[in-house]
Formats: structure tokens, sequence, C-alpha cells
């Protein structure tokens, strides 16, 4: 056993597993166990190497980054491979209504199932013509039907296409009218096709609206605040009040005066490490958001994560220097 194995005998094995699924549909043939034991060797040496750079120049402590950046890199790999998955995934749903449809007529037209299976594969079909001319040939060279369509869902990640092969292998099993059985899953999955597409029409207007709202309703609104906050701090700064008075009624909320519990005083520099926080978990969340409601599934907004919070974070910083050198100008006058 390898260095890579070994390292990855330590994980549980559902990790593996959900790494071998993840392989066989993109079609890597790497073993699992090597692949991933060469992916906690590189991200150790990743995190450890930007954790050195961030705790020499910045002074981030050590632990913080490296955990964060192993992570990113395990974690982030793992959804690529997942997001290729699925992307394929879509591709093979838009074809299956003409695929279905293609081998229905090839069965009426007197061809049996594997020849019918065999010339429906055409190259315009991708990653499923592939899968159909390997199950066409498994069955020439006798393996039973119902086994050689089982393996094509097992290679490509949709749902669709697996409950497709699953009710073709039934009806073959049972001695059904196969022609009339694709023909009629070939129309259903076409109208399947035509409602996502009138609902994901339907639901722009929501995503836009989140998109917006987290993308620049926000940074804008907190930028703004922590400006004001700097200015009112400056301004309240000049007043001739006695400092162990000012002291008391700022760091003295109505609350902590009851409690007799002291608060901390609010600052421009606290209020802009609370908005960018703020704006951190907003852009996270609002991709899940955004996710859930146009694909059904939380993990396929993941996407929208670095665009939407690397447009937050640009613009809440441009409105602060901007702004802040306005009524920086302005207030220097009062």
């Amino acid at each position: 056993m390898g260095l890579y194995q070994r390292i990855a005998s330590m994980l549980p094995e559902s990790i593996i597993n959900a790494f071998r699924r993840e392989l066989a549909y993109v079609g890597i043939s790497v073993e699992e166990k090597r692949f991933v034991g060469f992916l906690i060797l590189f991200s150790l040496a990743v995190a450890a190497t930007a954790a050195m750079y961030f705790y020499l120049f910045f002074n981030v402590p050590v632990i913080a980054t490296f955990g964060l950046v192993f992570l990113i890199c395990c974690g982030g790999t793992y959804f690529w491979i997942d997001q290729m998955a699925e992307g394929s995934g879509r591709k093979i749903d838009v074809v299956l209504p003409d695929v279905l449809e293609l081998i229905a007529s090839n069965i009426k037209a007197g061809l049996t199932t594997e020849r019918a299976i065999f010339t429906s594969a055409r190259p315009e079909f991708g990653l499923l013509s592939t899968e159909l001319k390997e199950a066409s040939k498994e069955i020439m060279s006798g393996e039973r039907v119902d086994s050689a369509l089982m393996g094509v869902p097992a290679r490509i990640k949709s749902i669709a296409l697996e409950r497709t092969i699953w009710l073709l292998v039934q009806g073959i099993k049972s001695g059904g009218q196969i022609a009339d059985l694709l023909m009629q899953l070939g129309s259903d999955q076409r109208e399947e096709n035509a409602i996502k597409d009138e609902i994901k029409a339907d639901i722009s207007m929501y995503i836009l609206l989140i998109f917006f709202a987290a993308a620049f309703g926000a940074p804008l609104l907190f930028g703004i605040s922590s400006v004001i906050v700097g200015i009112l701090a400056q301004q309240t700064a000049s007043i001739s009040i006695n400092p162990e008075q000012m002291q008391q009624y700022s760091q003295m909320s109505s609350i902590g005066r009851f409690f007799g519990v002291p608060t901390v005083g609010i600052t421009e520099e606290f209020v802009a490490f609370y908005a960018a926080i703020a704006l951190v978990v907003t852009s996270v969340f609002a991709s899940f958001t955004i996710g859930a409601i146009n694909a059904g599934s939380e993990k396929r907004g993941m996407k929208f994560i670095p665009i939407i919070l690397g447009i937050s974070l640009l613009l809440f910083y441009m409105v602060r220097i901007v702004l802040g050198g306005l009524l920086g100008n302005i207030s220097s006058f009062v």
C-alpha cells in the first residue's frame, strides 16, 4: 500500500465513497484512495505555506489560517468535481427526451433493443452517446440487459436519467411494450424540462432581488453607516464635556446601568469590522438561498459566493473611501 492509500485509509469510508462516486461521474479513472491521499498532502502543503506567509507579513494566527486554507482546498476540490458532474448531468437531461424517442423509433422499425440503443448513440448526445454505446456493447457480449443499462446512471449524475433507466429496466423485465414506454418517458421528460424552464423564468425576479440586496444594498448601507459613525465620533470628541462623564455615558447603556455592566463604546473601526463580517454571512446565505430557489439545492448556489462576496466587499470599501473623503472635507469646515 502506497503513501497516498495509507493516508486515505485514516478517513471514514463515507468520504472515500463520496469521492469514488464523484470521480466516476466526471470520468477520472484514478483510484479514489490515491486521489484523496494526494489531495490531503497537497492541501497540507498549501495550508502550511499560506499560514507561514500570513503570519510573517500580516501577523495572522497560524492555526486559524492553516485550518481555513486546508478546508478550502479539500472542500473546494470536492465541490469543483461535484459541479462538473452536475453540469454534465444537466446537459444529459436536455437531450434525454430525444434519445428516448430515437431509441423507440428504432425499436418500432424492427431493431433489437441493443441494436436500437447502439444506433441511437449519436455524437450530438455527448456523454450519453458514449455510455449508450458501452451499454450496447456489453449487451452484445452476453451481459444482461438490465445490468448493462443500470451501469449508465452509475457514471452520469442525473436523477432523471436514473429514474428513466430504472423504469426501462422494469419494463423489460415485465415484458411490456418497450417502444411505447420509451415514447411516454421521452414525452414526460420533455414536459418536465419545459416546466423547469418556466419556473426559472417566473422566479428570476426573486433571484435578482436577492442578488442586488446582498451585493449592492447591504454594502451601501453598511458603508454609509460606518462613515457616519466615524464623523460623529470626531464631532463628539470636540465637545467640552468632562472625559469621565463622556466615558460613563458612552460606555453604559440603559440595560447596562440596570445590571451595572458597562458596554464597549462603538467606534468606526468596530462598525467596519462588524460590517465586513455581516457582509460575508449575508453573501453566503444569499448564495444558498439563490441555489435553493433556482435549482432546488443549496449547494448549487455556492458558485455565487465569490461573486456576491467580491462585489459587496469591493463596493463597501469604495463607499467608505469616497464618502469618507467627501464628508470628511465637509466636517472639517463645521
